[in-house]
């Protein structure tokens, strides 16, 4: 039951080229702005 799960976070960090890791990081939070900007008008759901 546990292989099918859906990996819903992974990590993108683990490469030692700095020039590398510099895009994807600057790529990770423009896809997290990007989220944040889109899910502003929607309401949160209930709890």
């Amino acid at each position: 039951m546990a292989n099918d799960a859906k990996v819903v976070c992974k990590n993108v960090f683990k490469n030692t080229d700095t020039a590398a890791l510099q895009k994807v990081f600057t790529l990770k939070w423009i896809e997290l702005i990007n989220q944040f900007e889109k899910s502003k008008g929607q309401p949160t759901p209930a709890r």
